[in-house]
């Protein structure tokens, strides 16, 4: 019996990407925070305008705060979530290499989450 050398892992299939793929696209998600954060802008401002309100001119409602800073936030919350789901990848192949961009850029999408959310009661 001639016995096979090469193990594969529970739920890992042979066309699955290597580790380090996986860890250059953790990487690359980061380069999608500009364009996140640029299109969270457009999102949240646009919704205020189409309510009929001045951006930024104070006196709307808080329901139009909660309705156009909700959609911006979870926009700019996508790399975050792609890093972190390329680093689980990558660690399930034993990788922990991704683990530092998702870090990153769950830090950076926590401290603009936590701005926007503090930004009323800090008078902003």
């Amino acid at each position: 019996m001639i016995m096979n050398t090469l193990e594969q892992r529970p739920g890992q299939s042979d066309t699955a990407p290597p580790s380090s793929a996986l860890v250059t696209k953790a990487w690359l998600s980061l380069l999608l925070l500009p364009v996140a954060l640029a299109l969270a802008f457009l999102i949240g401002e646009g919704l205020v305008s189409l309510l009929g309100y001045e951006v930024g001119a104070g006196g709307a409602p808080w329901w139009v705060a909660v309705v156009a800073t909700v959609p911006a936030l979870l926009v700019f919350w996508v790399p975050g979530v792609l890093a972190t789901h390329f680093a689980r990848a990558a660690r399930a192949r034993g990788d922990r290499r991704g683990l530092f961009p998702a870090g990153i850029a769950l830090a950076v999408c926590t401290a603009f989450t936590l701005m926007n959310l503090l930004a009323p009661l800090l008078g902003g």
